[in-house]
């Protein structure tokens, strides 16, 4: 019986190449603020302005951190943007919860961070600055007028990834 002798360290290498091409693409832009007392007040629109370091395609995303304390199952979100001078406006609806009432997202601490998609597979060039703009759209089936403040919200922010092309036919 013939043994072949492999070299380890060139298979590790290849190994962990290989991994490390099969993660999702880092941010190429995050920017996420803190709303004092984990509260968002309605009449408050949250501004970020993005400036791509490359050009390509992108994917676009809302961050939303809420604690315990929201007391909604979803979430609406009015989110407007600009690009190259054309202006876009989106009602946006996210579940917080799943079907059994347990919060989404990953738990940091005390909050429930979500990555929610916005806009997939967008080109952008590098000469552009894209404005978005993020506001509540707060509903409550008891009242007439929607709530002024939505408690449990404690970040809001934008993220933005280089879109990944999917090959398989």
């Amino acid at each position: 019986m013939k043994t072949i002798k492999v070299p380890v360290v060139p298979v590790v290498i290849s190994l962990m190449l290989i991994l490390s091409a099969c993660r999702k693409p880092a941010s190429e832009f995050t920017a996420i603020r803190s709303l004092a007392g984990n509260a968002w007040p309605r009449d408050s629109v949250l501004r970020f302005d993005y400036r791509p370091r490359q050009g390509g395609n992108k994917d676009f995303f809302v961050f939303v951190a809420n604690t315990n304390h929201y007391p909604y199952a979803n979430l609406y979100l009015i989110v407007r943007s600009t690009k190259k001078g054309k202006h876009f406006a989106d009602t946006l609806e996210y579940d917080m919860t799943d079907g059994r009432g347990r919060w989404l997202g990953v738990k940091v601490g005390n909050d429930y961070e979500n990555l929610l998609v916005f806009k997939w597979n967008v080109p952008v060039d590098t000469a552009e600055t894209i404005r978005f703009e993020l506001e509540p759209a707060t509903r409550n089936n008891e009242r007439l007028e929607g709530d002024s403040v939505l408690p449990g919200i404690s970040r809001v922010g934008i993220v933005v990834k280089p879109h990944l092309t999917n090959n398989r036919q």
